[in-house]
């Protein structure tokens, strides 16, 4: 059965977007809404979108199906498709194998497992997400965790991230690196070595598992194409809370106000008194958009002699307006030290006494060292101090986030912005007890006040840390017995069957996604004799599960399209050779994405190889239908 229907704006999900709707939605559709425009929103549990058909001039057709199977043809003058993170990296041999997730899925399993990031694991970009899922690995207790930047130009940056993201990272054990992967070789079950190209020559660095992060290019969060159709691509950046992603959330948010006064003014013939109103949420949409990227322009990366800060930036940091300049010499006072521009505003919302203001501004006479914003800070930027004159101790209180809290008595190492040991202090007290992070309160020497910013325990790893540690991991459940490919194996009860072919070593291309809702519909495998989706499917006892593909073997090419067997050097070597000047040209000459994946694999890291061709396709959108595997059956 054939519905259909017309809206002005139609805002549709792509494949594996989470959550549905976002703030990025919620803004662009509220707008639309409020200034008269009809708005669907097409996505989600209920209805799936199935691809999008242009039409000549402006405006396409949207095809959606419902849970009925009931398909919906509906004409809307613009078209919004809503897209995951792009999170796979340009290819090289073995980007496509099961050592390679992408970091929604290593999200999902983190969660789920401990020994699969053990002993040590390599993440592949340096965002804000990439370090501050790194640092979350280590603050597990996993002992190597290594970030790789293989695109260090990010304006005047060498990493993409903000600095306090880097700085708590590297506080907490983290090593970054500057190089491109050249290979991922297999040396057993959950153990590969990653081959990197650095200035000083290639390393082999070894690993349980390497996440795919990004982001891999500065690319526009916004995509017209063709221009002047109204059809936009929109990247959803946002977590469901913000305070899980701050820069996610507020530059979609923000994103999503600009496109909707853009559409608006579009669309709508007359705005009459309303035209001042859009002018002005565009003009500070616009700007705050500006100013969420000039940490990348105005970097804050402090220089080292030695373990000390240099002097000029150990001056600029304490001029900077969040740190205290008076008041920490009588009492326990809040020190800011965010002085990059960037969008994070916990600290300022979450503060009980509004002693800091917009831009990271303290005002000491109303702080009194009640740790709130400690605690709220994602990044552990923020510390408390109290200095005395007069003594050679004085206090100081950090975040911790690791498993094993601390004890007052307790001896700790002090260490640098850059995770080195500068001296000892004493664990004196915890401010907010029981509270996540713990507050810990400590009295340390004057002279590393301004230096110490994090802590590690003095004493090696014995047997009853690792007792410990293994305490608090997840519980992992129990092993029951199943039949794969037609022999017995033994895995977790109740896991899904995605989850469970990665733990044991037999993960596939088709489960990288791992996608929450199984919208890719990439891994099908059979359950007696069922189809299912692997991702939506959970593990019992005596079931028989047949894989539709088993592991292929060491790649020796850098394959870009998996499904069809095409090597990124097959598409260099066609573009060059035809002298195509366009992606649709590319396409229809190697038929890159025409696999079961539909291009949800393959087509960001073909943007990025075209890219480096020379080619322009930094607003070029696909919009080839549909855009998973579709099969349509009669009922």
């Amino acid at each position: 059965m054939i519905r259909n229907g017309a809206f002005d704006v139609v805002i549709a999900a792509a494949p594996r977007v989470d959550p549905w709707p976002s703030i990025g939605v919620r803004s662009l559709s509220v707008i639309c809404a409020e200034m008269g425009l009809s708005v669907g929103v097409l996505g989600g549990d209920g209805l799936t979108v199935r691809g999008v058909i242009p039409l000549p001039g402006t405006g396409a057709l949207v095809i959606a199906e419902d849970v009925q199977r009931r398909i919906h043809r509906i004409h809307a003058r613009s078209v919004v498709r809503v897209s995951a993170r792009a999170e796979l990296p340009d290819p090289f041999p073995g980007s496509l194998s099961q050592g390679v997730v992408p970091l929604a899925t290593a999200m999902r399993l983190l969660n789920l497992d401990f020994s699969m990031w053990n002993p040590s694991t390599v993440i592949l970009g340096t965002g804000n997400r990439a370090l501050r899922f790194g640092s979350r690995l280590l603050d597990w207790g996993i002992p190597e965790v290594t970030c790789i930047e293989s695109s260090t130009e990010w304006q005047a940056k060498r990493f993409a991230g903000w600095e306090v993201e880097r700085r708590r990272f590297e506080m907490a054990g983290g090593k970054l690196i500057e190089g491109v992967p050249v290979k991922l070789t297999a040396k057993g079950p959950l153990r590969w070595d990653i081959r990197i190209r650095t200035a000083q020559g290639t390393r082999v660095l070894g690993c349980s598992r390497v996440v795919a992060a990004g982001p891999f290019r500065d690319l526009p969060g916004i995509r017209e194409y063709p221009a002047g159709s109204f059809l936009y691509e929109f990247d959803q950046t946002a977590a469901e809370t913000c305070e899980q992603d701050v820069e996610g959330w507020m530059l979609e948010e923000e994103r999503g106000r600009w496109l909707a006064i853009k559409i608006v003014k579009a669309l709508v013939n007359d705005l009459g008194t309303k035209r001042e109103f859009l002018d002005r949420v565009y003009r500070k949409a616009r700007a705050r958009l500006k100013r969420y990227s000039r940490h990348k322009s105005e970097p804050f990366t402090p220089v080292y002699q030695g373990k000390w800060m240099s002097s000029n930036d150990s001056r600029e940091l304490r001029a900077f307006a969040g740190v205290p300049k008076e008041l920490f010499k009588k009492g326990f006072v809040a020190s800011v030290e965010c002085i990059e521009p960037i969008s994070c505003n916990l600290c300022q919302t979450g503060c009980p006494e509004g002693a800091i203001e917009k831009g990271r501004v303290l005002i000491e006479s109303k702080c009194t060292g009640c740790g709130v914003c400690l605690q709220i800070c994602p990044s552990a930027a923020i510390a408390m101090l109290r200095e005395d004159g007069d003594r050679s101790t004085s206090l100081l209180a950090l975040p911790w986030r690791g498993h094993r809290r601390w004890s007052v008595g307790e001896f700790a190492s002090l260490l640098n912005r850059r995770g080195e040991v500068l001296g000892s202090g004493r664990v004196i007290e915890e401010i907010r007890p029981g509270g996540t992070p713990q507050i810990v309160k400590l009295e340390v020497p004057s002279h590393l006040l301004w230096e110490a910013r994090g802590l590690k325990r003095i004493k090696t790893q014995t047997a009853e840390d690792a007792s410990y540690i293994h305490s608090t991991e997840p519980e992992v459940g129990k092993k029951v017995e199943i039949v794969l490919n037609g022999e017995k194996r033994y895995v977790r009860d109740q896991a899904l069957i995605s989850t469970a072919l990665f733990e044991i070593g037999h993960g596939r291309p088709e489960d990288l996604l791992h996608c929450c809702d199984g919208s890719c519909g990439l891994c099908q495998v059979l359950v007696d004799g069922v189809k299912k989706l692997a991702c939506q499917t959970k593990i019992h006892r005596g079931m028989s599960i047949q894989l539709a593909s088993t592991a292929s073997p060491e790649p020796v090419e850098a394959l870009l399209c998996s499904c069809m067997g095409i090597a990124a050097e097959t598409v260099v070597e066609r573009t060059r050779q035809g002298n195509l000047q366009s992606a649709e040209a590319v396409l229809s000459v190697t038929h890159v994405g025409e696999g079961k994946c539909r291009g949800q694999r393959c087509m960001d890291p073909f943007k990025r190889v075209l890219l480096d061709q020379g080619l322009d396709v930094s607003h070029w959108i696909d919009w080839r239908f549909p855009w998973s595997q579709w099969v349509l059956t009669r009922n």
